[in-house]
């Protein structure tokens, strides 16, 4: 589980105003949620939905070291 995607959540509401404010439908945010790779052309999107509650650099770390956002999951 991408833990930051979770964050976004809580703080737009619903994985559904999530999509709406980044401009995705509600599977995509859903795939995130659970692990889906995030195309970098949503960084700066997810992070202007959450009004810069969650930074660029956070979302880029959660994909670049999943254990940084789950203590649960170990880097292979």
């Amino acid at each position: 589980m991408n833990h930051v995607i979770e964050k976004a959540i809580v703080i737009t509401g619903s994985q559904s105003e999530l999509a709406r404010r980044i401009g995705v439908g509600q599977s995509t945010v859903s795939k995130w949620l659970n692990g889906a790779e995030i195309s970098s052309r949503y960084i700066t999107a997810i992070s202007a939905a959450t009004e810069g509650q969650i930074s660029q650099a956070e979302i880029l770390s959660s994909l670049e070291r999943p254990d940084a956002t789950n203590p649960n999951v170990s880097a292979a």
